[in-house]
This record gives structure tokens, C-alpha cells and sequence, in this order.
């Protein structure tokens, strides 16, 4: 299987103005008018964490790699994983570490592609809190969801005890209560705690040592059944994130507003600065973390971490986890 390497990712970004619609042989010249249909479920509704995907539909990278891609987007109660395995969908965005739990129970999902290098998960925390690390949770209450990976992570990994208050999407109680602890995302609830006047800090997830990728799942069945519609969709999804983050991404954010209107175009930009901010996308280049990059290394380590929590029914490899051939892998 052959790495793509960085530099041959940023050489691709480097000419994009220069790029023509590909010329892909086989499964990429059947339908709809020589592309081909292909559809990404969403982890959630529109908003800026989508936003490589909604600048390559937008700026047309999709049909220059020969797709006619459809974005759809998912609310609460179901994820991509789900549909993927009823082979309702071609590609999903997820989790690597839930990804691993799901290949461990034969679902038939493979990861494609890294969409971050680090999950935005975190802990929201008033400033006057005096939890200061994930070591100071011993015997508070955190509001997330109930039998997370984390938080048997983090309970074993520090040898303490927290209770867990069951997720509802809600602010108020937060907002209400000076000492209250709830699972957030580094790009979205800390702007509506500061808007209603709040001092929040975060504990974002990855200074843990958990730290799965957010990724792109497929099919596992279509993957190996349309290996040059798989790289294509990867390559111009990189084509679209390298652009979105590093070029002008107003494209995406016009997309977004249009799906969702609770995106506010203040709300847009603040999540995409916060993406920023904890190089969410490209993650640190001394640790040989690029965009849409997998590490075969770090998968392995949250196979081991999740094997030794028990999470897993069987031993898994990482080639049953990740199709490495459609990204860099080092």
C-alpha cells in the first residue's frame, strides 16, 4: 500500500488553481452524466467543522475528482456508523476510537481519511472552578455521555472516581451552577457561555492522553468494492480542508448558513478560529501530524488503551481499522 506523503498533499494545493476534472478510469464513469453518487452522512447538523467538506461541494473539487457528492446532515439519536452498516451511505464522520469499538463487534465500517487529528471534545469549567486538570474530577459530577470511552479512560488512567449526569444539550444548568462540569466542544460552547456573560475555561480531552482522531468512515463493503471512488472522494475532501483552513473560507460558510440557520455568521467564525487555535485540523507538525494524515502508531495505542479497558470483543489490527492506501501513513 502506498503512503501519501505531505509534501505531495501540499504540492496538490499548491496547484489548484491549475486543476482540471479528473480523468478517473472504471467505477467513476457510470452515472449521472460521468459522475459518480456518492453520499457523506454528518456527525451533526451544519456548522463550521464541516466546513472542508462544504468547500469542496461549493468550489467544486467533488466534481473535479468525478463525484456527485451529497452532504447529508444527522441530528441527535443515531450516528454515521449506524447507517453505514445498513449500507445506507457511502462515508460517515465518527471517531477513531468508536470506529475501533465497531470493528471489534464485525460492523462493517473502515476509517478513510483523518478529518481532525484532534477530537474538539473537552471539559467546560467555570474559571473560578478549582478543577484544574483531570486529576482534581476525583468525586465531582460531569454531565457527558453515559459510558463514554473517556471517562473509563480518564478514571483509570488517574485512579479516581466522578459521577456522570446523562448528556441533554442544554446550557442552563451550567449557566446556573458555579461548580457544575459539562462535556463541550472547544469550538462551540464556550462562545454561548461568554455571549450570556460566563467565564468558561476548557479541559480539552487530549491533554488526557485520550486523544482519537475525528474521522471519515466508509462502507466497508463499498470501499473495497470502489477503491478509485474511495480516493477520490479522500483527495478532494483533503483538497477541500487544505483550502478551507488555509485559503478564504467564505465558500463553506455561506454553505453552512444556508443549511442551519442557528449559524450565525459570528457563531461561524468563532468555531473556525477555535479550529485554529488547537490546530484541530492539522495538529503539530513536530509530531509528523498533518491534515487528513493517520498514524499507524497512535492507532495502535488506542487499540491497546481500549483493549486494556475491556472495550473490545475480539483483538483487532490496524488495517481492519484504517484502509491506509487512500492517505499518508506514518
Amino acid at each position: 500500500m502506498t503512503a501519501l506523503r505531505l509534501g505531495l498533499a501540499l504540492a496538490t494545493v499548491a496547484g489548484l488553481g491549475a486543476c482540471r476534472k479528473a480523468q478517473v478510469p472504471g467505477d467513476l464513469d457510470t452515472a449521472h452524466g460521468g459522475l459518480y453518487p456518492v453520499t457523506l452522512q454528518l456527525d451533526w447538523y451544519a456548522q463550521a467543522e464541516h466546513g472542508g467538506y462544504f468547500q469542496a461541494l461549493a468550489k467544486g473539487y467533488y466534481k473535479d475528482a468525478g463525484l456527485d457528492v451529497t452532504i447529508k446532515e444527522l441530528g441527535p439519536g443515531i450516528t454515521g456508523g449506524q447507517l453505514l452498516s445498513s449500507s445506507n451511505g457511502n462515508f460517515s464522520l465518527g471517531y477513531s476510537d468508536e470506529a475501533i469499538v465497531q470493528v471489534a463487534r464485525d460492523i462493517p465500517i473502515v476509517v478513510v481519511m483523518a478529518q481532525m487529528q484532534h477530537d474538539p471534545l473537552a471539559l467546560l469549567i467555570h474559571q473560578e472552578s478549582p478543577v484544574k486538570t483531570f486529576r482534581d474530577l476525583q468525586g465531582h459530577a460531569v454531565m457527558t455521555t453515559p459510558g463514554a470511552n473517556w471517562v473509563a479512560y480518564v478514571q483509570h488512567k488517574f485512579q479516581i472516581q466522578f459521577s456522570v449526569i446523562p448528556l441533554n444539550f442544554g446550557m442552563a444548568q451550567f449557566m446556573a451552577d458555579p461548580n457544575f462540569i459539562q462535556q463541550c466542544f472547544l469550538t462551540n460552547e464556550p462562545y454561548y457561555v461568554e455571549k450570556n456573560g460566563g467565564h468558561p475555561r476548557v479541559l480539552p480531552l487530549s491533554e488526557s492522553g485520550y486523544d482519537p482522531y475525528r474521522v471519515v468512515n466508509g462502507n466497508a463493503g463499498f470501499v473495497a468494492a470502489h477503491p478509485r471512488v474511495t480516493r477520490a472522494f479522500v483527495q478532494a475532501s483533503l483538497r477541500g480542508w487544505l483550502d478551507y483552513m488555509n485559503g478564504d473560507p467564505s465558500p463553506a460558510f455561506a454553505e453552512i448558513a444556508r443549511r442551519n440557520v442557528q449559524m450565525t455568521p459570528d457563531f461561524i467564525a468563532y468555531s473556525y478560529r477555535a479550529m485554529k487555535q488547537y490546530h484541530l485540523i492539522e495538529g503539530d507538525k513536530a509530531k509528523g501530524e498533518a491534515t487528513g494524515i493517520l498514524s499507524r502508531h497512535r492507532l495502535q495505542s488506542q487499540i491497546d488503551a481500549l483493549q486494556d479497558l475491556g472495550f473490545l470483543d475480539r483483538k483487532v489490527a490496524v488495517d481492519e481499522v484504517a484502509a491506509m492506501q487512500f492517505i499518508g501513513a506514518p
